[in-house]
């Protein structure tokens, strides 16, 4: 019997975007790996090796670990995923970035940091080299005890996604609402609140796939993502779906102007 999850995740299973391990069980043991060594044998990739052709951009000092801005993205041909590593976060990884052929290997998020670390990007190259770019962000405030407006944030409000045409594509940013409870913070009793947050993420053109990702905990608050579209045309239609650890689910879909 397919649970409701499954039937978010069927379209995932047919595409080729997605293999058997995308979507069996969301990559648990990767994201509840604690420090890099136990990531990297869970994923089974070999030592990461520093490459200029690996972006990151992060500021050097956030005030505020509960929203701090990252990008990362990929030159070389040849990319099988983008992973955004925080190492020294209760979970270091933060998410898996799975493009197709129609998107640009580059992204833009906001994630919370627990304390002052380097932050890592990671290409996973057809060829199995694993390739990296490291940053060290200072952090003056935890992120992941940081208190959220659950109530007004709950799952089911739209995404805002704006489309913005260029000549050669266009660049899609969302804005998803979402609390993204960490699963660190204690209630006024002292007891845990479980964690809440967007595990899935795909994105579509015309109702056929073309960006897939898996996100931990470690997303900020009201989740924000940005990429680029190779070759998008006025009249394209633009999806974004998720689907969160409690089964909550949306999809928002604009059309390019």
């Amino acid at each position: 019997m397919l649970r409701r999850r499954d039937l978010f995740l069927l379209p995932l299973m047919l595409s080729p975007l997605a293999r058997a391990e995308d979507v069996v069980g969301w990559r648990r043991s990767a994201f509840e790996a604690r420090g890099m060594p136990e990531l990297l044998a869970a994923l089974g990739l070999g030592t990461p090796q520093p490459s200029k052709d690996v972006s990151l951009q992060a500021p050097e000092l956030s005030e505020d670990g509960s929203v701090v801005p990252l990008s990362l993205g990929c030159a070389l041909p040849g990319l099988r995923r983008l992973l955004l590593c925080l190492e020294k976060n209760p979970a270091a990884l933060a998410a898996i970035f799975e493009p197709g052929p129609a998107v640009e290997p580059a992204f833009a998020t906001r994630v919370k940091m627990q304390q002052s670390s380097p932050v890592h990007a990671l290409a996973v190259m057809a060829d199995g080299r694993v390739l990296s770019a490291t940053r060290e962000v200072r952090v003056t405030l935890s992120g992941c005890l940081s208190a959220g407006d659950l109530e007004a944030e709950r799952p089911g409000q739209p995404s805002v996604i704006r489309v913005q045409a260029a000549p050669d594509g266009a660049t899609v940013r969302a804005l998803m609402k979402h609390p993204m409870e960490s699963g660190q913070r204690k209630d006024e009793a002292g007891r845990i609140i479980p964690a809440w947050h967007i595990q899935q993420v795909v994105a579509r053109v015309n109702g056929e796939p073309v960006l897939t990702a898996q996100w931990g905990p470690s997303i900020s608050r009201n989740p924000f993502l940005q990429f680029g579209l190779k070759g998008a045309k006025s009249g394209d239609r633009v999806a974004l779906a998720w689907a969160d650890n409690r089964g909550a689910q949306r999809s928002d879909e604009v059309t390019v102007a």
